[in-house]
């Protein structure tokens, strides 16, 4: 009723006015013109001038100004202006469209409050969290950049928002690495790699790689959440340290327990030699001197493979044909296997990419596995129609990123007990035949490469062991951190 009362008085005013102008215009014409013709002509004009008039100033305040300040409070609502609501005196007829707008002003006022908790909160988790969290557009700049970032890497969001992402990379194709394995995917997850801080060290990370993808499904960027694992890889390699320090007095109670069987071995075999000689005996001077000459070779051996234990290896990595060296190994001991009633196989996968490696190491590495194999066939009595056998293949992963060298024997097997401790330096199951050391020598070869291990193996049922290597080999050797971190698994 109170938006109803301006509107009728000003429509009654309106009608009263314009009545009243007729009235008097009417009469003035009559006065002024004699001619009827041009009375009802200048009357005509008259009328429909005042109509004119009569209908802007009825429509002004009943459609242009609401429709004006509906307009307007659109615009507010545009600009976030979210407490703007129309006045509740319009015109009868926009009355409920007043209402609707403020009804709607109210709803969106609503959510978008609730929206910004919703935003305030999602943006406390990130605030709050150590880890580094960076969100970059489809581009490559960097869009956000959380406390725990400027924390781990030291630089401000200032400094890093709408830069290069690659910025924070030590290695800059690393990023396009990780980009790349998100062809196929919608997250890479504990991606290794190494971040540079603003001071330029560098910190291990692993990255944990998401796209962003809108409401619709476009993609709008990736999200990157990276924990910072520098200083559990230094206390590993600490702990790697003492635990070696450790078995120092094993190491030469091993060493010393060697040499003693070689000595008197030896010992054994120049009483031998000594007796031969003063009995003219000959078959005992040879019997002998092969005594000494096997110590002689066993120690020869020991020593050299002790120098290789403690070289600080760096490789020389060339690109090498993986097949033409699985060949030339396969063709070197086939032979010797067949001679030992042991069939020798090798599968190669078609087309394997070249590995980035030192290819005489990586020989050396797999010689050995494969000359243990042959023996655990040998030591191993088979029943039930069971043949010795020794199957070596190659091939690529499905990501493409590393070449699987697997070994599989159906010898004599290992223990639990046997298989913890293969890799362990001067632990040996061959009795006097061996140094301890060749399984060690091969775990330190494949670490200083950034590859790995792996053992699966049952007593009586065989063992396979499972080299990864990396197709593109490794970008920082740490072998000058740990000296002789072991990667056996």
């Amino acid at each position: 009723m109170q938006r109803r009362m301006p509107t009728l008085w000003r429509l009654s005013a309106v009608i009263i006015s314009v009545v009243l102008l007729v009235v008097v215009a009417s009469y003035a014409v009559n006065y002024i013109f004699s001619s009827l013709f041009t009375q009802i002509l200048v009357k005509a004009a008259l009328i429909l001038v005042l109509g004119v008039l009569s209908a802007w100033l009825i429509a002004e305040p009943l459609v242009r100004r609401p429709f004006r300040e509906l307009v307007r409070g659109m615009d507010r609502l545009a600009d976030r202006d979210l407490d703007f609501r129309l006045e509740d005196d319009q015109p009868n007829e926009f009355a409920p469209v007043a209402e609707s707008f403020n009804d709607m002003a109210d709803m969106l006022s609503a959510s978008m409050t609730e929206l910004k908790k919703n935003q305030d909160y999602l943006n406390s988790i990130l605030e709050s969290s150590a880890d580094i969290i960076i969100t970059v557009s489809p581009s490559g700049v960097i869009r956000s950049f959380n406390s725990g970032a400027e924390s781990a890497l030291g630089y401000s969001r200032a400094e890093v928002v709408g830069q290069p992402i690659e910025m924070v990379f030590e290695n800059p194709e690393d990023r396009a690495r990780a980009i790349e394995r998100l062809r196929h995917t919608d997250s890479v997850v504990n991606y290794e790699t190494t971040f540079k801080t603003k001071t330029g060290d560098w910190r291990d990370v692993l990255l944990t790689l998401s796209r962003l993808r809108s409401l619709a499904g476009d993609e709008i960027g990736t999200i990157g959440i990276s924990k910072d694992v520098t200083e559990e890889k230094r206390l590993q390699v600490k702990l790697e340290q003492s635990r070696r320090l450790a078995t120092i007095g094993e190491v030469f109670t091993g060493i010393q327990h060697s040499m003693k069987n070689m000595l008197n071995a030896m010992k054994g075999g120049s009483y031998m030699v000594k007796i031969g000689l003063q009995n003219d005996d000959q078959k005992m001077l040879i019997e002998g001197w092969e005594m000494v000459k096997q110590g002689i070779d066993r120690l020869t051996r020991m020593s050299k493979d002790m120098l290789k234990y403690v070289k600080d290896w760096v490789p020389r990595e060339n690109d090498v044909d993986i097949a033409d060296m699985l060949n030339g190994i396969f063709g070197v001991i086939k032979q010797t296997a067949n001679d030992k009633g042991v069939a020798m196989d090798l599968k190669l996968c078609p087309d394997l990419p070249l590995v980035r490696c030192d290819s005489e190491l990586i020989h050396s590495a797999v010689m050995d596995i494969v000359s243990n194999a042959v023996d655990a066939c040998v030591w191993k009595e088979y029943n039930g129609g069971e043949q010795p056998a020794i199957v070596m293949s190659a091939c690529h992963d499905n990501d493409n990123h590393n070449m699987i060298i697997e070994i599989n024997d159906n010898g004599i097997g290992m223990s639990e007990d046997v298989k913890k401790r293969i890799f362990d330096p001067f632990f040996s199951t061959k009795s006097k035949a061996g140094t301890g050391l060749g399984l060690s020598l091969t775990a330190r070869v494949i670490n200083v490469h950034g590859g790995k291990i792996e053992v699966e193996s049952e007593p009586e049922k065989g063992a396979r062991f499972r080299i990864l290597l990396p197709l593109e080999g490794t970008a920082k050797n740490k072998e000058h951190i740990d000296g002789q971190e072991s990667t056996g698994m």
